[in-house]
């Protein structure tokens, strides 16, 4: 039937015919969660006098904490679903998975050098730094190898928000917003207001990117197979 023909995109468009295996979409999904849920729960367990809004995540973790074992069980997952999406985020470029892998070493050192209960240190701030600066490049880099898709005209309608999300253009807009809410989350640091909420809003889009860019991925592939087999049946 011709009302089931899927429309093909234009020439040099067509998305990737191979997308993230489904495992891969499910540990995105967990990289979020389990960051959200351990500042949360963590979170709860403080002392009144704790304040989610000045101050950081690390703290939940750090040597002064009550029940810091949450709070670095959680750095310690995310860390490692970082590495698990660097290997299954098919689609991606292996430059920017690579640049994903390192992040999740960072995350791993962050968790491994918890901060003290006053102050900080210079491994805890090396590798926080590091982490963050390396999930804010990566979807720059995995920009560079995308299509651009067409804004305006006929083929612009075939093209849905999640396969936008992973061209060249989304990616960069996605970047951005990331490097902005670094940007924020640095200039809290240096004002002491703050801080908390920048950190946890920072963290947070950077664990939800790589989840949005293998629905965007598996959505693309999916499209591209339906799409060619509805060809073939012509």
């Amino acid at each position: 039937m011709l009302d089931s023909v899927q429309p093909r995109p234009a020439p040099g468009l067509r998305p990737p015919q191979n997308g993230p295996p489904l495992w891969a979409a499910w540990v995105t999904a967990f990289t979020p969660t389990v960051l959200i849920v351990g500042w949360i729960v963590a979170g709860a367990l403080q002392p009144p006098e704790y304040d989610p809004i000045r101050e950081t995540i690390s703290v939940l973790s750090g040597l002064g904490a009550g029940h810091s074992w949450i709070m670095t069980a959680a750095l310690y997952c995310v860390a490692l679903s970082y590495l698990a999406t660097a290997v299954g985020l098919h689609g991606v470029h292996r430059s920017a998975r690579m640049i994903i892998a390192f992040g999740g070493v960072a995350g791993l050192g962050v968790a491994y050098f918890p901060q003290p209960a006053n102050g900080s240190t210079f491994d805890h701030m090396l590798f926080a730094v590091a982490g963050a600066d390396l999930l804010t490049l990566w979807p720059f880099v995995m920009a560079y190898w995308r299509p651009s898709l067409p804004l305006r005209g006929s083929d612009a309608s075939d093209w849905s928000l999640r396969q936008r999300l992973v061209s060249r253009g989304g990616l960069i807009v996605a970047g951005l917003v990331i490097a902005l809410s670094v940007l924020a989350l640095y200039v809290a640091a240096q004002m002491g207001m703050y801080l908390g909420l920048a950190e946890r809003i920072c963290t947070g889009l950077q664990a939800l990117l790589p989840f949005l860019v293998a629905i965007g991925l598996r959505r693309s592939a999916m499209l591209g197979d339906s799409g060619s087999a509805s060809t073939r049946a012509l």
